[in-house]
């Protein structure tokens, strides 16, 4: 561990208090993502106060801008002295709603307190990501307070609307405006695994036509019917049965024969999530509605998933004499039409990049354990970026399983310390430190 490091490492033990209290407050801070709960004040009072924290620290050049009303982003630039790589910590301040079911059993004084209970820091957005925030923005306060210049760029970048998926307004932004480096890090709840790998997603909506009649007419719509009359109903949902074994069908054919080195057998998959049919208890239904989602491996590309989704519709459509004619209506991807359609490329980074064994090396120095390099089970803003050509990975602090959108979310206060010093210590090594 290098004389630079070590004064850092006690530094931040020094200061642990102060950056506990700066993810309580930033806990605190309203950001509740106005897209999943209507509120008017958004993510703006959060990333006034992050805005405001930068100011003080010092040194930065702030690009504070907004796309949407009350939806600014904050993007923090610390020059270095020249000869290094350069690094952007991205990450959201949006955190999704508290539900009253959540909120009846959220222990504490509820779940923006931000408080610290045996250990635990909690609130909404602990670890999903403003415990992240919280780490590196304070790491990067103790570098300067205690003197060690970076030899390249540090950008700190904070964006909106992540938890729905609003890269308009929030992520893909930050590089429309010319804010990239050598690597991107998303510090995204891993537990200090790193993901170089992330499956891409996908949201679609089925909507399948039918003939409304009486039901007293199912024998005229199920069975033959003599020459010369006319059938009076159709039924949606037995429509809609057809292609849902089609679409199971198709996820079959992926788990039997698309692999991936880096995906476990089974990990490509597709899904009916909700499904709507007919508004008469007394009628055959003349519509059917499904949304689905997906999750498909990192070599392969959201257009090319589309086409296979869309071929086999495409091939229940042409067997059926009916649907032939009236053919359903498929949304792939989900909302098409809007600035933000649900879709996700996937991250693909190579398990060789050399930001990877930076990070492993600067953990082990912090934790004394190397952090494994696996695939995520989850996907964020890193898979907009990765196609725009902006290398990025995964390598945070926090887990899905600590309350992430569900009641009583918290961070270990040991964690957040650990995560303040390896964020040091990542910075550090792959910034280089200028003598």
């Amino acid at each position: 561990m290098s004389d630079h490091l070590q004064r850092v490492i006690e530094a931040i033990d020094r200061r642990a208090d102060e950056i506990v209290e700066f993810a309580g407050e930033l806990i605190r801070q309203p950001s509740v993502n106005p897209d999943l709960e209507p509120n008017e004040a958004a993510e703006r009072p959060a990333q006034d106060w992050l805005r405001d924290q930068l100011e003080a620290t010092g040194g930065y050049e702030i690009d504070y801008y907004e796309v949407e009303t009350n939806r600014p982003n904050v993007v923090a630039t610390r020059k270095g002295t020249g000869g290094g790589r350069s690094l952007i910590w991205a990450a959201h301040t949006d955190v999704v709603p508290v539900t009253p079911e959540q909120r009846d059993v959220w222990v504490g004084s509820g779940p923006f307190s931000g408080e610290v209970i045996d250990g635990n820091l909690y609130g909404r957005g602990a670890s999903d990501m403003k415990g992240a925030i919280a780490a590196y923005v304070m790491a990067a306060r103790v570098l300067k307070d205690e003197g060690i210049e970076l030899q390249g760029d540090l950008i700190l970048a904070q964006s909106p609307g992540e938890e729905a998926g609003r890269r308009d307004i929030g992520c893909n932004t930050v590089l429309e405006r010319g804010h990239r480096a050598d690597v991107a890090i998303f510090p995204e709840p891993s537990n200090f695994s790193i993901y170089p790998t992330i499956k891409g997603e996908l949201y679609f909506k089925l909507t399948v036509p039918g003939k409304s009649t009486h039901i007293c007419n199912r024998h005229l719509v199920a069975q033959p019917l003599p020459h010369g009359v006319e059938r009076p109903g159709v039924s949606a949902i037995d429509n809609m049965l057809k292609y849902q074994l089609a679409i199971l069908e198709l996820e079959k054919q992926w788990n039997l024969w698309r692999s991936n080195e880096h995906v476990s057998p089974g990990g490509m998959f597709i899904n009916i999530n909700t499904m709507q049919a007919g508004t008469s208890l007394t009628s055959v239904p003349d519509s059917a509605e499904a949304t689905g989602s997906l999750l498909f491996n990192p070599d392969l590309t959201a257009a090319e998933v589309q086409d296979e989704i869309r071929a086999t519709i495409d091939r229940v459509t042409q067997a059926d004499y009916w649907l032939r004619e009236h053919p359903p209506v498929l949304d792939l991807p989900l909302d098409s039409a809007s600035t933000a359609p649900w879709v996700k490329e996937p991250v693909n980074l190579s398990h060789d990049h050399p930001a990877i064994g930076i990070i492993q090396r600067a953990h082990e120095n912090v934790a004394g354990t190397i952090p494994e390099v696996t695939i995520s089970p989850f996907v964020c803003d890193a898979n907009f970026w990765f196609p725009l050509g902006q290398p990025c990975l995964v390598y945070g602090v926090g887990d899905p399983a600590w309350g992430i959108h569900g009641a009583n979310e918290f961070l270990p206060v040991a964690d957040l310390i650990q995560a303040t010093k390896a964020f040091a210590a990542v910075t550090m090594d792959w910034c280089g430190v200028a003598e």
